[in-house]
């Protein structure tokens, strides 16, 4: 996703070019205000509103890219799109009551132009965004739809579905496939969680973040990676995306990272895997928590806490993995510079409003007030705290104050529409794909082959959904690949036995970790170009660094506590003990740095053994595997002390 964090959009002195700004400050501002009405008011019928979403978002997008391109043609093209998507849209509002009502099993030719045009406008926009790999599975979903019996194979074989009723079931008169329920999730609740995302960014949200978790970790050893884990895990809990985050927040963290002394493939490794943490990380969970509510029924407030334990236990050792690294190169706390820095209450001053923003957001969410209308007072806050802090910064010139408020604020609307209009295609597109594996029965012949390979085996089932979440996560944002992987692998562990949101939980998880994974692993990809490293190293590293989130999921089913879903207080408290210092000692078993750097491999090997004893589900493994961390420790720190002294 981009990540316009100026005004630069309204500043544009070439005659074209300062009319493409002004219609899209219009339409900014449109599909602001409408998105929020329609949250409040609910001034139109619900699939009008996934049209007007989905065609703004085209229309935004279009508009966005032809005032980026310098190239003619391809401005033209976009400029063709925006007409198509206002053709169709202008279309589905004068004849919704016709479509839904007279035509709706049997569609006039027109209806299936529009509905055409519209999957054709979509799937071009989402590859000028997202680049050929959505599109391609869209398009190919398509045809496996229309050609679907000339299969021979029994899980691709179906007796195809005709021309028209493609078109129906994926665009209009259905409002299904493009305008179906994850179009209405995305466009009543993750486009104003963007809005907010975008307005904390363009007010001090990034500079916030980072100072923050420069107080709380950045003058210790390795004090940058550690800024990059926090900062970036803060940010990427509101993204949306972990590619996007890894651009924004990387091209700062990344050169910090290096300047301490951390390899380019490492701190590109860091910052990958930071982000695609934030994307577990409650209450927002990338957007993606929204989605879980909306296809399991779960609530809101269920599905928050069941993601908090397996973030703190993914953050709380990619940190000490951070720290083991630095410890093993020798690396010292930064020194002081001799800068003068703002003291707290002076870091409060300038991000104040927006600390306040955030918990007034958490504080509502936890409330159990809707996450839509949550984010919407909270985006509030921001606009006017910002406008009475400009005005009070230039109290000699008020309106100066004013006119700065007003330009990031302008600013914050701007990189969130575009950046929920971005995620509103992509999702839409997907739906397409949903839709026709739900309509061909291929997510349900999937879901009976992994049963009947599984046979009776749990292990071998969630192997396979893990696998198969992986490949169809790959190349997409978190929201859009969950909306795909709940259909692909979540069926499977459901029919199994497997509790309903353990068995998302567990999905959503790996379909986020292909972010990480090779051989696509776009994330260390994006972190590879900044660090001006190998792409190679950096996806290795990240996959080792990742490690806990390929490995917690599995524990979600011998460790239900962690998801809070069974146990008393007392026994989730002591799952996370056990399954947290289960990773620690896997850390130190890797890393070979525990108190002191350079571990003895007998020592390595009794970590390893220490953490595998600890991760088992049971009390006496965990008691036995504590017992020999906990010797471990106390040899290391017998070694440390003739260290100490020489």
């Amino acid at each position: 996703m981009t990540s316009v964090i100026s005004d630069d959009f309204l500043r544009n002195d070439d005659g074209k070019m300062r009319l493409l700004s002004w219609l899209m400050l219009g339409l900014v501002l449109f599909m602001a205000v409408s998105h929020v009405a329609q949250l409040w008011f609910l001034w139109i019928p619900s699939s009008l509103f996934k049209a007007l979403h989905l065609c703004l978002g085209i229309v935004v997008l279009c508009v966005w890219n032809a005032q980026r391109r310098c190239h003619v043609l391809r401005s033209t093209i976009d400029l063709v799109f925006v007409c198509i998507a206002a053709v169709c849209l202008t279309y589905i509002f004068v004849s919704f009551e016709a479509l839904i009502q007279e035509r709706l099993f049997g569609p006039s030719q027109t209806d299936v132009v529009i509905g055409v045009l519209l999957l054709a406008a979509a799937i071009a926009t989402s590859y000028g965004v997202w680049g050929v790999t959505i599109p391609l599975i869209a398009v190919g979903a398509l045809l496996y739809g229309y050609f679907g019996y000339l299969f021979d194979s029994d899980l691709l074989y179906h007796s195809g579905v005709g021309f028209q009723r493609l078109v129906s079931y994926t665009s209009i008169p259905f409002f299904e496939g493009l305008l179906g329920s994850m179009t209405g999730l995305s466009g009543g609740l993750i486009f104003v969680f963007m809005l907010f995302a975008g307005l904390l960014r363009t007010t001090g949200g990034i500079d916030f973040i980072l100072t923050l978790a420069e107080r709380l970790g950045g003058r210790t050893v390795g004090g940058p990676a550690k800024v990059a884990v926090v900062g970036s895990g803060i940010m990427g809990m509101i993204s949306g995306s972990t590619v996007a985050n890894v651009a924004s927040t990387g091209s700062i963290t990344i050169p910090l990272m290096k300047k301490n002394g951390f390899k380019g493939s490492y701190a590109g490794a860091v910052e990958a895997v930071a982000s695609t943490g934030g994307q577990f990380m409650p209450p927002v969970m990338g957007l993606t928590a929204f989605l879980i509510v909306g296809i399991t029924g779960v609530p809101y407030g269920t599905v928050m806490m069941a993601a908090l334990m397996p973030a703190l236990i993914f953050y709380g050792n990619l940190f000490l993995a951070v720290h083991f690294q630095a410890v093993s190169s020798g690396m010292k706390p930064q020194a002081d510079d001799g800068v003068a820095r703002p003291s707290l209450m002076g870091d409060f001053k300038e991000y104040g409003h927006l600390v306040v923003a955030v918990i007034l957001l958490v504080y509502l969410l936890v409330g159990r007030m809707p996450p839509g209308h949550a984010a919407v007072i909270a985006a509030l806050f921001i606009i006017a705290s910002e406008i009475v802090k400009q005005v009070l910064l230039n109290r000699l010139a008020p309106f100066t104050g004013l006119r700065i408020a007003l330009r990031r604020i302008l600013a914050g609307l701007h990189e969130g529409v575009v950046n929920g209009a971005q995620l509103a295609v992509v999702i839409a597109v997907i739906g397409v794909l949903v839709d026709m594996m739900t309509i061909t029965g291929f997510a349900q012949k999937l879901s009976n082959l992994m049963l009947g390979v599984a046979d009776d085996s749990m292990i071998i089932l969630l192997c396979l959904a893990a696998l198969s979440c992986l490949v169809f996560g790959l190349g997409m944002p978190t929201p859009a690949a969950y909306s795909l992987v709940a259909v692909v692998g979540a069926p499977a562990l459901v029919d199994f036995g497997v509790e309903l949101l353990t068995a998302h939980m567990f999905v959503f998880f790996f379909a986020n970790m292909s972010a990480v994974t090779p051989p696509v692993a776009l994330a260390a990809l994006v972190a590879s170009k900044l660090a001006k490293d190998s792409y190679a190293r950096t996806a290795f590293t990240a996959s080792v660094l990742g490690l806990p989130g390929f490995m917690i999921p599995f524990l979600f089913i011998v460790y239900p506590e962690i998801l809070m879903l069974e146990g008393t207080l007392l026994t989730r408290a002591l799952a996370f003990g056990s399954i947290f210092a289960g990773f620690v000692a896997l850390n130190v078993a890797l890393s070979g740095t525990m108190l002191t750097a350079n571990l003895p491999p007998l020592y390595r090997l009794g970590a390893l053994i220490a953490a595998g004893l600890l991760l088992w589900p049971s009390v006496l493994a965990s008691a036995i595997g504590l017992a020999l961390f906990l010797i471990l420790l106390w040899l290391d720190r017998a070694r440390r002390v003739p260290q100490v002294a020489s």
